[in-house]
């Protein structure tokens, strides 16, 4: 059997890291949110500003990713599952609150022109509300309206430095010209709410019928897999160094134990975002 090849940190530092957050999560299938949320945005664009405020902004560009460093001008709104962050740029607030106030969106000014006032806030938590709602009824599976008790809460303080993920917003004219950006950030537990829905992990309606389950289907098993095992020489263990990269290769198969029996052999498949054991078979 050929030697192992301790990688040396820096040739390891240019290797990819493996995100843990993502394993077995549909990360995959933020691309398709992201187009519905594009168009509810799009509409309420259409709807909010457009038409309440007689703005003339269009949507130009949405982007996501991880969220930017700590801006104190978020504004958080809490939901019952986790909470929003949202953050219009100064400037195309001003914009808006020109609109509203009969204007033509020329005279917002240079945001680091003036002093923030407390109509800036009010707006900014307003808006903030109503694209906080827009996302959560988003983030459900068939875009179903809001419940009566699933509220926005204005938060009058910061959760945390910053969300977890970020979905961003640019605001043009009608010329294409960029005039802002609004940044809906969301927190940890909204995110797993979100891939939950995304992964269509809620269960059905039927289960909670009254009549009792099969045998089969009531028997539950805590199957453990083992899918990898290195050995190296005590040598190498000893020359191991903080950085250090082991050079691994996955088996096609990998052991299932029941407790402490091994029982099975299977192979481990991605199934939507999730890793799954199929194949299975005796090894015994």
């Amino acid at each position: 059997m050929p030697k192992s090849r301790i990688l040396a940190p820096a040739d390891g530092a240019r290797l990819p890291p493996v995100a843990t957050a993502t394993l077995g999560r549909p990360f995959h299938l933020l691309p398709v949110y992201l187009r519905t949320l594009q168009q509810a945005l799009a509409d309420f664009v259409q709807r909010e500003l457009n038409a309440r405020y007689h703005a003339r902004f269009v949507l130009s560009q949405l982007v996501a990713g991880d969220a930017s460093q700590d801006e104190p001008r978020r504004t958080w709104h809490r939901w019952g599952g986790g909470a929003f962050a949202v953050h219009i740029e100064r400037q195309l607030l001003l914009q808006i609150l020109d609109y509203r106030y009969g204007g033509n969106g020329s005279s917002a000014g240079t945001a680091d022109s003036s002093r923030e006032t407390e109509t800036e806030h009010r707006l900014a938590r307003l808006l903030g509300n109503r694209l906080s709602q827009l996302l959560l009824a988003s983030m459900q599976r068939g875009g179903h309206a809001l419940a009566a008790g699933d509220g926005i809460d204005n938060l009058s303080f910061a959760l945390r430095d910053r969300p977890s993920w970020e979905a961003v917003l640019t605001l043009a004219d009608h010329s294409g010209v960029a005039q802002g950006r609004i940044a809906l950030g969301l927190d940890d537990d909204s995110v797993g709410y979100l891939l939950q829905q995304l992964a269509g992990d809620r269960l059905p309606e039927a289960v909670a019928s009254s009549e009792p389950l099969p045998f089969t289907e009531q028997l539950r098993l805590r199957l453990r897999a083992q899918l990898l095992e290195k050995r190296l020489p005590l040598g190498e263990v000893l020359d191991l160094q903080v950085g250090s990269v082991l050079p691994i290769r996955l088996p096609p198969q990998t052991d299932v134990y029941v407790g402490r029996k091994r029982l099975f052999a299977a192979s481990v498949v991605d199934r939507g975002g999730k890793l799954c054991l199929t194949s299975f078979q005796d090894v015994e």
